[in-house]
């Protein structure tokens, strides 16, 4: 962790040594007008007028950053390879924001333990992340409570504007004021903003969604086509199918390692069973205790409908060994993929397009929507635009000036973009005409160079910065689309990406795909079966701080309550239980692990947000 600081604030100094330095460049060279090595604009140190800071000395703040490995490189690999885009981040915060952050990278197996002993030691860092798996709900009740984290309305008292303006009434991200908020109408941490320009408004009439959905990020279950063209099957469209593919695909060894290990990853014993795919087509939501996208309410996945339906035909996938316990979810997907054995899995589809499997000839295609049950609807899970990363809070003795200016870093268009599309100059530029170039790997740059000067995804989110995503602001491509027709007549799904449907071709030219991008062909496959015709579900709840009763309360019953109903979907599954006894189960988790009470704590918790954002609460 020292190693880690120390290195940060060289990295600082030696930021600021260029900053200050008398050197200037060629203008008339080639290069003029792109970022270089050093910086190439001054602090107003003579007190420079335009965009520089008119403070001479920088602001500093402490980061606790989490490495969760979930991206090609670590933070510490990409400052050892001197990544260019790394360097333009800290350059362009003390350029635009006078703000010097030293960051420190946590596992993020230890991430929980080592904040909770710095809690307790009274040694926070600045900024930290809270929420999830950074910090329990019980936890940041009790702290906030102690006045350990800074309250954010004192923080804004020093904003540029930038995130002031955002989170303002009518702001594009007035929703994560209104998500943070805390019972006594304070705030003291900041939900991470989560969406893109480019989006779905699926309001009518009957309904007023409590969001829009990206077009690009849709859960659905995506299956190896082509197995389906080596066992000479075609595309399932029905759950019998699906289960008669899967058995097929073991008994031709489609894999050819000469053992019956093709199966799919649909969470079977795992907490995200109901949003891993299957339990869609059964019109289940994506979780127990999880909200509805119509009005907020509390649903519970084990009371749905189809869900006997479903624990059954999980239990003939199970015996059949077509489907196995307690394997990777759908964001392990890539380790899931790699052995060369996953038949299926759920994941945004055009995510498996690159995905590492060993098999040249691989090729995932979405399954097209199946409706299981006849009577119930699918149900098909989306990202919600209006979401978020968990949050970064502040210590109550940190720089207030210095947090504003992270804020409004972190929230402004330059840190969009430079995250997003990397630097300017090297990796995206303006055309003559206004719009945006992005430069094609292997066309305009190599590989490496997007590695050292392109997006910050392989390597940055979470470690170096909280993960913010505010697309719905600063997108180079804004368009909201009201049906899934009009997205695809306008070029979607690649329009967002600033390209046509051949360049994508050309670009993904080395990759196996059937006539289109997997995510064009499941928008086609949406707008068949009609939005009309299922219910969309989200990923999301838009839970508020917890009252100290609310706290109470999921402390009190969350982790027998919410394991036994997980143990409860199992034991159906495996045959250690029968549905015979279903009601009696259902039943004993209200009368004896406080279902309805635990319920009734989190729809309060919604209720915040909703009367917030000028919603009807559902517990009046």
């Amino acid at each position: 962790m020292t190693t880690k600081r120390i290195l940060a604030l060289l990295t600082a100094v030696l930021m600021l040594a260029a900053l200050f330095s008398a050197c200037s460049g060629d203008n008339g060279s080639s290069d003029a007008g792109k970022p270089s090595d050093s910086n190439t604009g001054d602090t107003g140190s003579t007190g420079d007028t335009g965009d520089n800071p008119s403070e001479t000395k920088p602001l500093k703040l402490s980061y606790m950053g989490c490495e969760s490995h979930n991206w090609t490189y670590t933070l510490e690999e990409a400052i050892n390879k001197g990544f260019e885009s790394w360097k333009n981040y800290n350059q362009k915060m003390l350029e635009e924001h006078n703000l010097i952050c030293e960051v420190d990278t946590i596992d993020n197996e230890s991430y929980k333990t080592t904040l909770a002993g710095l809690l307790a030691s009274n040694s926070l860092y600045d900024s930290f992340l809270v929420e999830g798996d950074y910090m329990d709900a019980d936890v940041m009740v009790n702290s906030i409570n102690a006045g350990r984290f800074a309250n954010i309305n004192d923080i804004l008292a020093y904003s540029d504007g930038t995130f002031a303006d955002l989170v303002a009434d009518g702001g594009a991200m007035q929703y994560i004021k209104a998500w943070s908020t805390a019972p006594d109408g304070e705030w003291y941490y900041v939900k991470n903003a989560d969406g893109n320009g480019t989006s779905f408004n699926f309001d009518h009439d009957d309904v007023d969604y409590l969001n829009n959905w990206p077009v690009h990020a849709w859960y659905n279950l995506n299956i190896r086509q082509d197995w389906l063209n080596k066992a000479g099957l075609t595309m399932p469209t029905t759950i019998q199918e699906f289960k008669e593919t899967l058995v097929q695909f073991q008994e031709q060894d489609v894999n050819g390692n000469g053992a019956k290990d093709e199966r799919a990853f649909i969470g079977l014993g795992m907490n995200g069973i109901f949003s891993d795919g299957v339990a869609q087509w059964f019109g289940l939501p994506r979780a127990n205790f999880a909200m509805s996208a119509v009005d907020g309410s509390i649903e519970n996945a084990v009371e749905g409908e189809g869900y006997i339906d479903f624990v059954k035909y999980c239990a003939e996938l199970y015996n059949a060994s077509v489907a196995l316990l307690n394997e990777g979810g759908r964001w392990t997907y890539g380790a899931n993929c790699a052995g060369n054995y996953a038949a299926a899995q759920c994941i945004y589809p055009d995510s498996l397009l690159t995905v590492a499997t060993g098999d040249p000839d691989c090729d995932y295609e979405p399954l097209p929507i199946i409706q299981a049950v006849e009577g119930i609807a699918p149900r098909m899970m989306g990202q919600s635009v209006t979401t978020a990363n968990s949050a970064l809070a502040f210590d109550t003795n940190c720089d207030y000036k210095a947090a504003a200016a992270y804020l409004d870093w972190l929230n402004s268009k330059t840190f969009f973009i430079l995250l997003g599309y990397g630097m300017e100059g090297y990796t995206w530029d303006y055309a003559e005409d206004g719009s945006i170039v992005k430069y094609k790997v292997g066309v305009d740059i190599t590989q490496e160079e997007k590695e050292n000067y392109g997006d910050m995804w392989h390597y940055a989110p979470w470690a170096a910065f909280p993960q913010i995503q505010a697309g719905f602001a600063w997108d180079f491509v804004q368009a909201e689309y009201t049906s899934v027709q009009e997205a695809l007549d306008n070029g979607e799904p690649y329009t967002r990406n600033l390209i046509t449907i051949d360049e994508w071709k050309e670009q993904f030219k080395d990759y196996n795909w059937t006539d289109m991008s997997p995510l064009n062909r499941f928008l086609v496959q949406m707008n068949d079966y009609g939005t009309d015709n299922m219910i969309l579900n989200l990923n999301v709840n838009f839970t508020t701080l917890a009252s100290n009763e609310e706290a109470d309360v999921i402390s009190m019953y969350k982790s027998d309550l919410t394991t036994y109903l997980d143990e409860m979907t199992t034991n159906y599954i495996v045959g250690t239980k029968s549905t015979d006894t279903y009601e009696a189960d259902l039943q004993y988790a209200y009368d004896h692990l406080g279902m309805q009470e635990y319920c009734d704590a989190i729809q309060s918790q919604i209720d915040r947000y909703l009367v917030a954002m000028g919603r009807d609460a559902i517990l009046g």
